[in-house]
């Protein structure tokens, strides 16, 4: 019996390391894409970036055109159409269905 226990042993430990070498082999190609992902991702944000001075310049464009278009018709290339708020909401809504 002791022959066999020793055999089973042996069996059963080269069956757990072919399964952590699975496991490993399968984690080094996963972390291989996720490092290939990441340095694409990396690559297009550095290509995509626009500097905060154009990104201000673009703002204060938009809002000139805006306030150009609230003036007067026609004024701005921005269509803005002039609304009114008659009522400012309370919260009270809000409130109810947090209170149930």
């Amino acid at each position: 019996m002791g022959k066999v226990a020793v055999g089973a042993a042996v069996v059963c430990a080269a069956a757990v390391c072919a399964a952590a070498a699975l496991v490993v082999r399968h984690r080094m190609i996963s972390s291989r894409k996720w490092t290939r992902s990441v340095a694409i991702l990396k690559e297009f944000g550095e290509k995509c970036e626009t500097p905060i001075g154009k990104l201000r310049q673009l703002a204060d464009a938009m809002d000139v055109e805006m306030h150009a278009g609230l003036a007067s018709e026609g004024g701005s290339k921005l269509s803005m159409l002039i609304s009114y708020v008659d009522n400012l909401p309370t919260g009270s809504v809000t409130r109810f269905i947090f209170d149930l």
